[in-house]
C-alpha cells in the first residue's frame, strides 16, 4: 500500500478513532506524519531567468 493512501485512510474520521485505540494499546504503533520543508529558489532582483 502506498504511504499516501495509508495516511489518507488513517487521517479520515473513522481512521482517527482507530489510530487512537491502537496507539493506546501499543504506544507509537502508528506515528504521526512529519511535515517536510522544501527549499524554494528565489529569482534574482534583476529579473534574470535561466
Amino acid at each position: 500500500m502506498r504511504m499516501e493512501v495509508y495516511y489518507r485512510m488513517i487521517n479520515s474520521g473513522a481512521g482517527k478513532k482507530l489510530k487512537e485505540i491502537l496507539n493506546g494499546l501499543i504506544p507509537g504503533l502508528i506515528p504521526e506524519p512529519v511535515p517536510v520543508r522544501v527549499p524554494v529558489r528565489r529569482l534574482e532582483q534583476g529579473g534574470k531567468r535561466r
